[in-house]
């Protein structure tokens, strides 16, 4: 079976699922060429691994749009599609590329699954008319789709796509698991409450400072950690504003590799993002066992966390009392960790990757009329 899969980049959290669908594809006398639009990403600091699949970034113009986002003017996609054969072709997105790439497969009669991490809460921000008609169209088309999340697997199907035909591929953490049993419990940890992720609005770092400083305030956080600062200086400036003191350790955008000692050594990590299409830091943190509390606007929110751990940013008050709840009653904070702990057994390397072979081996299957090559 040969795979095409076209992408912007390849994160961390995917690495070794991709590596594991192209010991499926070989396995089965092919393999997996993974086509990406941008080599890197803003306000990311990832390692950048050896894979066991052909990697391959196109050549192209990259146009910032603020934060993390960039808008990708890929040369030579269809050249780069078609440079070997394919059984299927996978688009992560709903880019240029991956526009251009459905239509050279139409015409070739080679079957397209659509992945797709976000769900209607987190494409309303980049929702116009042109988008919105490009999206129906190019599922129309779809012969498979893997959401990541429950909501993810409803915006497909809002949009015309066959449930019978939607498979769901949870998110891995962004590293391999860390052995926590041989970290100290969690009353035993040094942070309190922990910030992973970017320091930005859309992020709810501005709540999150907010949450922390009446912590601190009040003795309930006496240690905290903030990772993933796009600039150390301006946040430590913050922090001392807020009257954190030195109550704080500030980390910059630290390679994923370098999370789990300091997420091992936290108990509750917030999450108060206004936009956060899955949620790659709740699983981040739950991974490493700290108990994660998010708001209605991320992903992966429901199909993992319960009522009281799910908060709205506009309640200040109550991510402080909830956070004051499980700070003082350690077994209500174990017992909410096991939850956690349960509730992300399949978010897996090798979950995802099978997950992806299986919708794979359906879309070939869906329509006996695809063009296969010998």
């Amino acid at each position: 079976m040969r795979v095409t899969l076209l992408t912007n980049l390849v994160p961390p959290y995917r690495s070794d699922a991709y590596n594991a669908l192209h010991h499926c594809a070989a396995a089965a006398g092919g393999g997996l060429r993974v086509l990406c639009t941008q080599h890197r990403e803003p306000q990311r600091n990832w390692s950048i691994t050896t894979p066991a699949f052909d990697h391959i970034t196109l050549p192209g113009v990259q146009i910032p749009l603020g934060e993390n986002r960039t808008l990708s003017l890929p040369f030579g996609v269809t050249r780069a599609v078609c440079r070997e054969p394919s059984d299927a072709l996978i688009l992560n997105g709903f880019g240029i590329a991956q526009w251009q790439a459905q239509n050279w497969a139409l015409k070739h009669r080679i079957p397209t699954v659509l992945q797709f991490d976000g769900w209607a809460g987190s494409d309303a921000p980049y929702d116009n008319p042109l988008r919105r008609r490009l999206r129906r169209i190019m599922i129309a088309r779809a012969d498979g789709f893997i959401a990541a999340s429950s909501r993810g697997a409803a915006w497909f199907e809002s949009h015309g796509a066959s449930p019978d035909h939607i498979w769901i591929a949870p998110i891995p953490p962004s590293f391999p698991l860390p052995d926590i049993s041989a970290n100290q419990t969690l009353a035993e940890r040094q942070y309190d409450i922990v910030w992973c992720g970017r320091t930005t609005a859309s992020k709810g770092f501005d709540v999150f400072m907010r949450i922390a400083a009446e912590l601190s305030k009040t003795d309930i956080a006496n240690r905290i950690a903030i990772v993933g600062s796009t600039d150390i200086k301006s946040t430590t400036r913050l922090t001392q504003s807020s009257g954190l003191g030195d109550r704080v350790d500030v980390f910059g955008q630290l390679p994923h590799d370098q999370l789990p000692p300091i997420l091992t050594n936290s108990k509750i990590a917030l999450f108060p993002s206004r936009n956060d299409a899955y949620g790659v830091g709740v699983i981040d943190a739950i991974a490493c066992g700290a108990v994660a509390l998010a708001s209605p606007f991320t992903g992966c929110a429901p199909d993992i966390l319960r009522g009281p751990e799910i908060l709205p940013i506009d309640n200040p008050q109550g991510w402080i009392t909830a956070c004051k709840r499980l700070l003082d009653a350690p077994q209500l904070l174990e017992d909410t960790r096991l939850h956690q702990a349960r509730a992300i057994a399949n978010n897996t390397p090798a979950h995802h990757s099978d997950t992806i072979w299986q919708a794979v081996h359906q879309a070939v299957n869906h329509n006996p009329g695809m063009r296969r090559w010998g």
